[in-house]
Parts: C-alpha cells; structure tokens; sequence
C-alpha cells in the first residue's frame, strides 16, 4: 500500500466514521424506536448529527440487538415520511459495512459475503437517495450524499465514491454550509484516480486553503504536504511542468520543515519524474534514490519500488545497464512484499526496456506481454469508474425528474376538480415521462459508444506498441545471429558445432507461428487489410501478403529482409512480383497501393 494510499484510508476514518466520539452522548438515548422515528423525521438540519449519534449506539451492541431494533424501527415509521426513509435506509446501510469490517469469516466465504453486503448496501443507499430527492430537501440530499461516498469506496466502487461525494460537496457549497478541509482533499484524490485532473486541482486547491485556516494545526500538519502533491500531480498529468513544480517545491519545504522523511522521500521522486521527461537524467536519480530510501525505511514498499524502477530507467538512459538490472530486479521484490498493481505495471514496463537493451529479447518480449496484460486491466478499471459516474449522474437526473413529477401529481390532486383538466395533466405528464426516459436512453447510449471508442483506441495504441517492439526483436535477433555467423566464418568448426549454427540460422525466419503472432497485431491496427488484399487479388500467394504487410509498415530493404531472413535481392525479387501483381510502376506506386487498401 503507498503512503498516498494510506493517507487516503485515513482521510476516510478521519470524517467518515468520527462515531465513537459520540458515544457517550448516544448512550443517554435508548434504542427506542419511537423516539427515533421521531428524531430521523424531523425536518431540521441536524440529519446528520442524528444519524451519527444512532450509529454510535448501534456500533456497541451486539449484531443480533441491532437487527433487532432495526426491524422494529422499520414498523413503527412504515408511515413516515421522505425524509424518516431517506435516514433510517442510510441507518441500515452503514450498520451493514460495519458488520462487513468485523465479519470473521474464513477468506473465501468473506468474498461471498462481501460482495453481498455490498449489494445490499448500493440498494439501500439508492433508496435513500430516492426518498432524499422526493423530499425536495437539499441539506438532506447532501447528507445522503455524502454518507453514501464515504460508505461505498469501502467497496472500491470509486464512480460511484466520486459522483456523490462532489454532489454533497457541490450542494453544501450552495448552501454555504461549513465543509472540512479533509472533505475537499478526499474528493481531490478520488478525481485524481479516475483522472478528473482539472476537477482534482480545484477542490484540492479548496482543501489547501481550508487545511491552512483550521484550528487543529496537527492534523493540518500531517495531511497538507499530501493535499499539495496531489494538486501539483494534476498538474503533472496534464504536463503543466512549471505549475507542477510549483506546488512539489511548496510541498517538499513543508515536508522538510516538518522533518517528515516518508513525504520528502516520495514529493521529491514526483520532481524526479518531470527531470526526467526533461531528460535530466543524473538529477533526476537522485531524486529517485531519495525517494526509495525513505520510503524503505518507513516500510512503504510498494512506494520504494515504484522509485527505484524510475531509478533504473534514469540509469538506463545513462547507459548504466547492470545498475538498471539490478534495481528493476530489487524492485519486484519490494512489490513481492507490498503488492501494488499500478507500480507493477511500471516495473513490468522499465524490465522490458532493460531486458532489451541488454539484448534479451525473449525476456524483453515476455515483460512487454505482462505490461500489455495489465495495463488493458488496469485502464479498465478507469473506464468502468466513468461509466459508474456516467450512470450516477443518470440516476441522479432521473431522481430529480421523478420528484419534480411527485409534486406535479400533488398539486394536481389539489386543482382537480375538472376531469378534462386531469385528464390532460395526467397525459401530459405520461408523455414527459416518455419523452425523458427516450432522451436519458439516448444519453446513456452515446456514452456507451464513447467509452467503447475509447476503449478501441487504447486495444489499438497497445496492439501497435507490441508490434513495433515485435519487428523490432526479430529484426535485432536477426542481425545477433548474422554476426555470430561471421564470426563464425573461416573457422573450423567440430559438425555438432555446425548444426547448431545451422539451427540457429533456422530461428531467423519468420515461422509460422512468429507470422500468426504478427498478423494478429498487423489486423488491430489495421483491420480488414488481409480481407481486402484477398478480394482484390484472390491469388495472391501467403509469400505475397507479407511482403505487402511488411510494405503497409514502411519497413526498408534490409529490414524485410532480416525478418524475412532472405537476402536484400529477393527482397528486391518479390516486390517486384508484387508491382506486377498490383500492375504498378515503382515502389511508390507499390506504397501507395497498399496503403490505400
């Protein structure tokens, strides 16, 4: 877990369950249902303090008692109010998560039960949003709201996290109603995540500006280096270098004022990261180092390895190859200890590199596939969070509507004494509801299709970045081997020495399998060039199509020639065959014609 993690975690005890701090306030208040009700109806501001003051309680008895007085608070305010319903369900929900963090159960059965507790607990709090939109009480949906992001990213569901924690923060803003600091820089860090940098900066902006008027200078202390990284990394993201380095020097001096080795170590490896897009090498693995030794000492492992991998691709831009070796190597034993899937996914990127400089293909090409693995995960983790939000902000929008429509049918019950004019509104209001539900389908249609084209473009990137390292390794192992050929040469060999260097002369052509591998790639990024060449020209030989292929790539002479393992004439050889084939004059006239395919 990274110190930015973890900070993260204790944002959320910080604000999200300040329960036991109640407890002896709760404990002068029996669980009476009665009197509950009553409190949970009420149409004050004080929702919130309430539902707080009950959780405490509950969250000292034991599970039985709990569902017990649930049951019986659920009968007795049946007949309450929006406003009863919208609490108590949120009441509900939130004992559920803590019977999820105290459940002992054995692992397997734990996943089970967990991802039907989370189940329960999305229903339960959706139907409170429902009963909070139809109370038409804006300091009620805000509390919901709240709560629901706070209960919910116990469950990573970081879209839905995302969506309801900016419509509490967003409606209390409205409602000039006091915010925490700690409120704003959760929300940042979760914009962050699901890459919202510009809406990350803004309320992490807000958090800095409330963290530095708070009375409690402790706490302010230990979370402001953290809130000014997280803006300095939106900024970052983007590749706004001059403000990202504004806000990491701010940082870097307050985690030096405060002599807080973890967050110098970890705001300095983030400048390291801009150093070295600069190609700032040597300063930039200074930085790097800084970064792993604190973090090491600490115990943020997963946080060391991530530096040291930046270390290692600092060393390799060098050309200091066994220093890169070593540290990408070090680097998957930290995460051994301290899993993290995104710096692994650095690390499997960084090996790749190393393993391909120091000439080890195969190696290089194994961690290329584990990067490409993994990172389609991972941006699918991403995507999904959008769309969670995109279906959030749906839902919202239909709650809004079916509320504006409870009260439309209340006022109509009231003027109703016209069956002609009932009549209308009542059809009126069916036709709106038509006529939004087709708008919100379509909404949520295009959004579909956007986030698949997106998802296309990034299989495509990733297709096109394995087939350029690809041609790349076979191109290079190709010319090892040449050499080794000429090294060879002129010496007299034993015949057993001669058959491995025939072997290995074999390895250089491109198989049957090493062609399979590549057209799978060649059709991501192009799709339906082997089906049109086939249209067109339905004799062509499978000789043919790759020449064309490797002539789509713009490939030069030598290089087909080294994939192909042929010599430079045939290669001049079988383009003109293919010229013919094509009834085209020269070689532009031959990369025009597949191009255009």
């Amino acid at each position: 877990m990274s110190a930015q993690t973890k900070n993260c975690i204790y944002l959320f005890f910080l604000f999200a369950l300040p329960l036991a701090n109640n407890f002896c306030m709760a404990q002068q208040t029996a669980l009476d249902p009665g009197i509950w009700v009553a409190r949970l109806s009420e149409k004050s501001h004080a929702s919130k303090q309430h539902i707080r003051t009950l959780l405490s309680t509950l969250e000292h008895v034991d599970s039985a008692s709990t569902s017990q007085f649930l049951e019986a608070l659920a009968q007795k305010g049946k007949s309450a109010g929006a406003h009863f319903h919208a609490r108590f369900n949120c009441v509900k929900a939130c004992s559920l998560v803590f019977k999820e963090v105290n459940s002992p159960s054995n692992p397997e059965r734990k996943v089970v039960e967990r991802n039907l507790i989370k189940a329960q607990v999305k229903n339960l709090f959706s139907s409170a949003m429902d009963f909070a939109y139809r109370s038409a009480d804006d300091e009620l949906i805000a509390v919901v709201s709240d709560l629901y992001a706070q209960y919910i990213i116990r469950f990573n569901e970081l879209g839905l996290a995302v969506m309801y924690a900016k419509n509490s923060i967003d409606l209390y803003e409205k409602l000039s109603n006091p915010i925490l600091p700690e409120q704003y820089q959760h929300l940042a860090e979760l914009l962050y995540t699901v890459r919202e940098y510009d809406e990350s900066v803004r309320y992490g902006l807000k958090a800095v500006a409330g963290w530095k008027k708070s009375p409690d200078k402790a706490v302010a202390e230990k979370l402001l280096p953290n809130c000014i990284n997280t803006i300095a990394l939106g900024y970052h993201r983007q590749n706004k270098y001059d403000s990202a380095f504004l806000f990491y020097s701010e940082a870097l001096q307050l985690s030096k004022d405060q002599k807080n080795r973890v967050w110098t170590g970890i705001v300095s490896g983030n400048m390291g990261q801009i150093l070295y897009a600069q190609r700032k090498y040597d300063t930039a693995y200074r930085l790097f180092k800084i970064d792993y030794l604190a973090s090491q000492e600490a115990g943020y492992y997963d946080n060391a390895a991530n530096s040291l991998q930046w270390a290692a691709r600092a060393d390799l831009a060098q050309g200091h190859k066994n220093a890169a070796l070593a540290e990408a190597r070090e680097a998957f034993q930290l995460l051994g200890r301290s899993p993290n899937a995104g710096y692994l996914r650095n690390a499997y990127y960084t090996a790749a590199q190393v393993f391909r400089e120091i000439s080890l293909y195969d190696s290089a090409f194994y961690y290329t596939n584990l990067w490409s693995a993994l990172n389609d995960s991972l941006e699918k983790v991403v995507a999904t969070s959008s769309i969670s939000i995109s279906m959030a902000r749906l839902n919202e929008e239909a709650s809004r509507y079916k509320m504006q429509t409870l009260h439309q049918e209340k006022r109509s019950q009231v003027l109703t004494r016209n069956l002609l004019i009932a009549f209308i509104i009542v059809l009126s209001v069916i036709a709106l509801l038509v006529v939004n539900r087709k708008r919100l389908q379509e909404k949520l249609k295009t959004e579909k299709v956007e986030h698949e084209r997106l998802r296309m473009a990034q299989e495509v990137a990733s297709a096109r970045t394995q087939l350029k390292m690809f041609t790349e390794n076979i191109v290079e192992k190709t010319a090892l081997i040449e050499t080794l050929k000429v090294q060879a040469k002129g010496k007299e060999s034993a015949s057993e020495q001669q058959a491995i260097i025939e072997e290995l002369g074999l390895q250089t052509i491109l198989t049957e399998k090493d062609w399979t591998t590549f057209k799978l790639l060649f059709e991501k990024i192009h799709p339906a060039f082997f089906v049109k060449l086939k249209e067109k020209f339905p004799d062509i030989t499978s000789a043919e199509q790759r020449m064309a292929a490797l002539t789509r790539l713009h490939l030069n002479t030598k290089q087909v020639a080294s994939m192909l393992g042929i010599s430079v004439d045939s290669v001049h050889k079988s383009r003109q065959r293919l010229r013919q084939r094509f009834q085209v004059e020269g070689n532009e006239g031959l990369d025009e014609m597949v191009t255009n395919l």
